[in-house]
């Protein structure tokens, strides 16, 4: 009889056979770039898509001007201790920003998604959820216990088909979907979605806009807002550390979801608060991303410029290049290494077998020669 020891082995030897044997790399960071093994790359992985990651004056002016009032620290849930007073601030920041009842700071965008979801999945509840949605937010669905049908990946048609049968049969409906999908790089049909509820007076909408927040809208607030959607989508998620270069994540929802959240949110119940000194952090940078609008209109041209040379019809910032079997794909990185770029090839279970590819990141601190080479680069594929 095999000891757990064992049996555990056994795991981990199954994931190397079937390919899901993952490491954490070691690397050294130094703004667009990294440095593996002694040599310095350019980080195409990265999600600092406005590149703050290089704009070190912006973490100085915030330790100079605000980090010595501020306690390093966070010694319990905020239920116990309270809100500091930079998440008070921070959080009526994002509600006036958004024209929104109210906002609340989450520790992640996965402790968001995994415990807003059961929350709001009172019986009589239906999830309906696009293919391609967020493994945290697959799992909050999971956690919820309410029955949930996914619809084919940005296909309209398929869930007006599902709605049509199934929505009559539930009290409420929550569609669910994110603005920017992650690895394949391009938007939902977000004016069509929210459409849907005036056919359904009892049709929700939730809208993860992790990849968008900072990129797009005249003050990067993402696409919802860029769409003037913002008031028509009832839970929206924005997350701090990616383009806003931070860490934590926001939700945007009515003053009564809020409360209900504060009292049975589990991820948020459950977990000691952020550090004030990062709330502060993420506040000072998501008013600064607001204004950095320049930085958005260049990276645009970057993209189009990566689609001029590369003839890859790039839709955003997240450029997948599908190199399917998981062989191709590593020479494929490997190539792009020997060229001075560090990516790491996406293989399963992040996507699908057979869809295993590179997932470029373009970030306004790239230069446009950089982007040239790159795009040369995705032609020898």
């Amino acid at each position: 009889m095999s000891s757990t020891i064992d049996r555990y082995r056994e795991a981990l030897q199954a994931c190397q056979a079937q390919g899901t044997y993952r490491t954490i790399p070691h690397l050294q960071p130094d703004g667009k770039y990294v440095t593996v093994g002694g040599q310095r790359l350019l980080n195409l992985n990265s999600n600092d898509y406005l590149g703050l990651l290089e704009e070190r004056q912006l973490w100085q002016t915030f330790v100079d001007t605000q980090a010595a009032a501020l306690h390093p620290s966070s010694a319990s849930s905020r239920l116990l201790t309270g809100n500091s007073r930079s998440a008070d601030h921070f959080e009526t920041d994002l509600q006036q920003a958004y024209h929104t009842e109210s906002a609340l700071l989450w520790d992640s965008g996965y402790h968001a998604n995994s415990g807003i979801l059961p929350v709001l999945s009172l019986p009589g509840t239906l999830i309906v959820a696009d293919k391609l949605v967020h493994a945290s937010i697959i799992d909050g669905i999971r956690l919820s216990g309410a029955p949930f049908l996914r619809f084919r990946h940005n296909d309209l048609t398929h869930l007006q088909s599902i709605l049509s049968k199934y929505a009559n049969d539930y009290q409420t409906v929550w569609v669910v979907t994110e603005s920017l999908f992650s690895m394949d790089g391009d938007f939902a049909p977000l004016q069509e979605i929210v459409a849907l509820k005036e056919s359904y007076p009892h049709l929700y909408i939730y809208v993860d806009e992790a990849h968008a927040v900072g990129v797009y809208g005249d003050e990067g607030l993402g696409i919802a807002a860029e769409k003037g959607l913002t008031d028509r989508v009832d839970l929206l998620i924005g997350t701090l550390g990616k383009a806003l270069g931070s860490v934590g994540a926001y939700s945007l929802q009515s003053d009564t979801l809020r409360q209900l959240l504060v009292s049975r949110a589990r991820s948020l119940i459950f977990t000691t608060a952020l550090p004030e000194i990062t709330v502060a952090w993420s506040r000072y940078l998501f008013n600064q991303v607001r204004e950095m609008r320049e930085r958005r209109e260049y990276l645009g041209q970057l993209l189009r410029l990566f689609t001029q040379e590369s003839g890859i019809a790039a839709t955003s910032q997240i450029i997948p290049i599908v190199i399917p079997g998981e062989k191709e794909v590593t020479k494929a990185a490997e190539l792009f290494g020997a060229a001075g770029y560090y990516i790491r090839p996406i293989r399963k279970p992040t996507v699908p077998a057979g869809s295993e590819r590179l997932r470029i990141s373009l970030t306004s601190a790239m230069t446009t020669t950089e982007v040239t080479d790159i795009a040369r680069l995705c032609r020898q594929i």
